[in-house]
């Protein structure tokens, strides 16, 4: 498992995560590394070769074997790429030995337990959650993580429901709805479970609903219990004595064999716990250079499944799209432009040069950077690519302003597919907005759309498009502090908001006028 270098964070959904510097990213807070079982592994590869394939793999059954009991939710996130893909393929893990102590069972008095066994095979303990549980949950997975900005959002969601819907939350993490485009199901799978026990965590008896979890079989859910009792603990001080005697008892549970998924979550929660000038820092910090070195019994793995060359895809995306903004400005420090390389972070004199050592990327040429790993990975995986391209395009439209998974935002999808519009409703709501407006109910006259931008409120716009139509196109990008590169993004935002909103819309035309 390799730590992310350098990176940062953006506004996504109704929640914004706080911009940082990479020297600030952690694991499990401000980006999930992803499961490191082998079964995770052979799972990715053989999901690939089926999508290449499915005719050829329908119907089939792909077998492996491993050498200890392993996470059973890498079935889940198999059945959902099946589903996917469109095909029946049955992978049949075939496991040579269980660990001590056996992680089939829960490791203490539990009110419940996710996981029944038969044998090594594992089904889920509850069934099909109720659609609003399901929801409430997949809504906050779909957003960028953070988990600052998951609990948060978690806090709001948990008002909908009380301590009766807590076997709802739980079956979400057993059976979770499709992944969206921008999300493999090897990723999608622990994010849901983390949104939902977030969740629970946020209901009246959640810490004991999570302990439950906690102490259960083990498997991602467990990671995500542990996440979720640290978050709390951070916000509800009365709760950590008992959580972080948790975290103790479950550490002496970690098997000396074979691959345990938890530890590495529970290290990394755990020091957010734990002062700096405690002693016991010092030790957490060796256990969990001992983890990644892969020196520690029973957490030994091929490394996270979401991390290729020390970068998840969301931070790898997230440097494209800012090293594709520096080339389209002429990767000039000193162009007015530099507002957007300058607020995502791109290095302290906003070149190339210093973008790729801020994200730990390589420099493959003078004029350009890149992972080849990551890159051989996407053509590999058409899946992985797809998702790789739809976070880039909802990274743009936060840099843009404008919420991912809003209105707007499937809007600006749709014209990008070549998708139109519904010109009669279209004329309708164009109607009604001008009605009022004339009635004197169309609120602010000069709102300010992209607060922060230089191209902010209306009247900005429509003195951008007034001095372009005055044939000074070099100076209307001047006038407002743009390059090719931030006026083809101002477009598209404006473009997208006067789409969306007659009302904007009415007003453009209003002051557009002669």
């Amino acid at each position: 498992m390799a730590e992310l270098p350098d990176g940062m964070s953006h506004p996504s959904g109704r929640f914004s995560t706080p911009v940082m510097t990479a020297s600030h990213r952690h694991t499990f807070v401000d980006f999930h590394p992803g499961p490191g079982d082998a079964t995770a592994h052979f799972a990715e590869e053989t999901m690939a070769r089926a999508a290449m394939d499915p005719q050829g793999a329908n119907g089939d059954t792909v077998t492996m074997n491993v050498s200890h009991l392993e996470s059973p939710s890498v079935q889940t996130a198999w059945r959902l790429r099946m589903a996917e893909i469109g095909i029946t393929l049955t992978l049949d893990t075939f496991f040579e030995g269980v660990p001590t102590p056996d992680p089939r069972v829960a490791k203490g008095a539990v009110d419940f337990v996710l996981w029944q066994y038969e044998g090594t095979k594992a089904k889920p303990a509850l069934g099909a959650p109720d659609t609003k549980a399901l929801e409430a949950v997949a809504a906050i997975a779909r957003t960028r993580y953070h988990l600052p900005t998951w609990a948060d959002a978690a806090t709001v969601a948990a008002q909908q429901f009380g301590d009766a819907w807590a076997q709802h939350l739980l079956a979400t993490m057993l059976h979770p709805p499709a992944a969206p485009d921008h999300v493999h199901p090897l990723d999608w799978v622990p994010r849901i479970q983390v949104a939902a026990a977030l969740v629970i965590a946020m209901l009246p008896s959640g810490h004991r609903v999570l302990q439950s979890v906690a102490m259960g079989p083990v498997d991602w859910t467990v990671d995500a219990a542990i996440i979720a009792l640290g978050e709390l603990a951070l916000r509800n001080p009365q709760a950590r004595p008992s959580v972080e005697q948790l975290f103790t008892y479950l550490r002496a549970q970690v098997p000396t064999e074979g691959f345990t998924s938890y530890p590495y979550a529970l290290v990394c929660t755990w020091q957010r716990l734990v002062p700096v000038t405690d002693p016991r820092a010092a030790e957490l910090a060796a256990w969990r250079e001992k983890i990644l070195r892969g020196e520690e019994g029973g957490t030994v793995s091929k490394g996270s499944i979401g991390m290729i060359d020390g970068l998840n895809m969301e931070v790898y995306a997230e440097f494209c799209v800012k090293r594709d903004l520096l080339a389209l400005q002429g990767n000039s420090p000193t162009s007015r432009v530099g507002f957007v390389a300058a607020a995502m972070g791109a290095g302290n004199d906003g070149s190339l040069a210093a973008l790729a050592a801020d994200y730990g990327v390589p420099m493959q040429s003078p004029l350009n950077a890149m992972s080849t790993g990551w890159a051989e990975a996407i053509n590999r995986d058409p899946r992985l690519g797809l998702a790789f391209e739809q976070t880039k395009s909802r990274i743009k439209l936060s840099l843009q302003g404008i919420d991912p998974d809003s209105d707007e935002a499937r809007l600006s999808h749709n014209l990008m597919a070549g998708k139109g519009l519904d010109q009669e409703q279209e004329l309708h709501k164009a109607q009604a907005a001008q009605q009022q407006l004339a009635a004197g109910d169309g609120g602010e006259p000069d709102p300010t759309v992209f607060p922060g931008q230089p191209v902010a409120r209306l009247s900005d716009y429509v003195g951008l498009m007034k001095h372009m139509q005055g044939g000074d196109f070099n100076g209307a990008l001047a006038a407002y502090g743009l390059d090719m590169g931030t006026y083809s993004l101002v477009m598209q935002a404006w473009g997208t908001k006067l789409g969306v909103d007659p009302s904007l819309n009415a007003k453009f035309g209003q002051m557009m006028a002669p």
